[in-house]
């Protein structure tokens, strides 16, 4: 099958105003057709390992590590469904979407379609106040941020149950419609949602742990999962003096650890300038591309190399106080 430009990634990569030097677009643009499911399917053997495991030697600390581990390979799952946005996940957009939607989406709680819409909007409105994501990194008004207090009650807050309204209310107006509306949208939205939820339910249950259902899989999600989620994003376009409506400014890219890279940035998470810049390349592709783009002294130096996500919130905190 030829491959194409995905669809939804007409952003910063054709228009780019940086000059790169001998890159060769189609060459970072190939698609894999194998790997994107393989990454699926590998990422959901390691999660039946890692509950299996737990299953079979029950204790408070199996537990407590399987629950890092569950929750750490529920979001490296919602990276992936990051790539099926970008349709990157395979070259046949209905086999992305496919994937997207029922082996990533679905399981984890989210609706793809209107998470997808968000985070196209978050490209095309980086910076804005208008983007979706821009409470999530912005140090100042909507919310405060600038110190350790503020900054942990914004987690907390994404943690209780804000990340879920935004995630299921934020794509459809938030709950500007009439009641009806509100009741449809949402219908069609959770409907694979709960689909998914009743199948792991029942996987759970015919192993004889039905309780490990809500402690080994919805717990993670709706709580570490969302840290994860929530530090990264904030990491990744947040600054300590914010400047509105300047997207280049927020041209974040980090070097971070492997340890960070597995629980924060799995998947090349961490390439994410070069993501904005390039959104139709696949993350298997970004370190090649990163390479070309420090050749160009003209994009090395507008985009902001930080070496590790904890790092920065030191230095953030340090220089807000």
């Amino acid at each position: 099958m030829s491959q194409t430009k995905p669809q939804g990634a007409r952003a910063r990569g054709g228009n780019s105003p940086f000059s790169v030097p001998a890159l060769n677009v189609q060459e970072f643009a190939r698609l894999s057709g194998k790997r994107g499911l393989l990454e699926v399917l590998g990422t959901w053997a390691l999660l039946a390992l890692v509950i299996g495991a737990h299953l079979l030697y029950p204790g408070p600390w199996t537990y407590a590590l399987a629950f890092v581990l569950v929750a750490s390979r529920q979001y490296a799952l919602l990276v992936l469904m990051h790539d099926a946005f970008h349709s990157l996940l395979h070259p046949n957009r209905r086999v992305n979407d496919m994937i997207g939607a029922w082996l990533i989406g679905a399981p984890c709680g989210s609706s793809y379609w209107g998470s997808r819409n968000l985070h196209l909007e978050h490209h095309r409105k980086l910076g804005k106040t208008a983007d979706p994501e821009f409470l999530l990194y912005s140090v100042g008004p909507p919310r405060e941020k600038r110190s350790a207090k503020a900054l942990t009650a914004h987690f907390l807050r994404l943690m209780l149950g804000e990340q879920i309204l935004h995630t299921h209310f934020r794509s459809d107006g938030g709950w500007k419609h009439q009641a009806s509306g509100r009741v449809r949208s949402l219908v069609s939205k959770l409907g694979p949602v709960l689909i998914a939820q009743c199948v792991l339910f029942g996987a759970f249950f015919a192993a004889g742990a039905w309780l490990a259902y809500f402690g080994l899989w919805i717990m993670p999600l709706v709580t570490l999962v969302v840290l994860l989620n929530g530090l990264r994003v904030f990491c990744d376009h947040a600054n300590p003096v914010d400047e509105p409506d300047d997207e280049y400014h927020r041209l974040v890219s980090y070097v971070s650890t492997p340890l960070e890279r597995f629980f924060v940035a799995p998947f090349h998470m961490n390439y994410h300038a070069e993501h904005h810049l390039f959104t139709y390349v696949p993350h298997y592709r970004l370190p090649a591309l990163r390479r070309t783009l420090q050749a160009s002294r003209e994009v090395s130096t507008v985009v902001q190399w930080r070496l590790g996500y904890v790092r920065f919130v030191r230095e953030f905190l340090r220089l807000s106080a």
